[in-house]
C-alpha cells in the first residue's frame, strides 16, 4: 500500500468509497435517513475541499482504500477507510501521515459516533459532544483534540 496526494481524477472513486463506507459501516450508529442525507455530496464542493487542504489517499494495487484531509490549522475534515479495509491498520497509517504533514500545534476532528473509538485509540481526547443538522437530519458527533508532538 502507498499513500499519495489526491488528484481531481480520483474524485469519482473517492465518492464511491465515501458512500459505501457510510452505508456499510456508519449505518451501525446512524439510521437510514441519516446515512442517506450524509451520503449526498456536491461533487464540486467535495473536490474544492480536497484541493484546498492536504488530501491524501491510501492506494492498494490501484484501488483507493482510504482517504483523508487536514487543513493548515490541523483540522481533519474527511477521514474514510473502505469497508473492506477496516481494522487492518490503514486508518492508523493514514492518520499518522496526515499528522506528520501538518505544522499545527493541535489536531482536531469532528468525529462520527462510529469513528470516535478509533480517534481515541490514536490519542485524541473528547472536548465535547455536538448536535449537528445536515439536509434535514439531526446527527450526534464529537469534537476531539490531540496535541501535536
Amino acid at each position: 500500500m502507498i499513500i499519495r496526494d489526491y488528484k481531481p481524477k480520483d474524485l469519482e472513486e473517492i465518492i464511491r468509497l465515501f458512500k459505501k463506507t457510510i452505508f456499510e459501516i456508519n449505518i451501525a450508529d446512524y439510521d437510514l435517513a441519516q446515512v442517506e442525507a450524509w451520503s449526498k455530496v456536491d461533487k464540486l464542493s467535495f473536490n474544492d475541499n480536497l484541493l484546498a487542504t492536504n488530501s491524501r489517499l491510501v492506494v492498494n494495487q490501484d484501488e483507493i482504500v482510504g482517504f483523508g484531509n487536514i487543513d493548515d490549522r490541523g483540522y481533519i475534515d474527511l477521514f474514510y477507510i473502505s469497508a473492506d479495509y477496516q481494522r487492518q491498520g490503514v486508518g492508523q497509517q493514514l492518520l499518522k501521515d496526515l499528522e506528520k504533514s501538518s505544522q499545527a500545534l493541535m489536531f482536531s476532528v469532528n468525529s462520527s459516533i462510529t469513528a470516535k473509538a478509533f480517534f481515541e485509540k490514536m490519542g485524541y481526547k473528547e472536548l465535547k459532544q455536538n448536535l449537528v443538522y445536515l439536509r434535514g437530519q439531526e446527527f450526534i458527533n464529537y469534537t476531539l483534540l490531540k496535541k501535536a508532538k
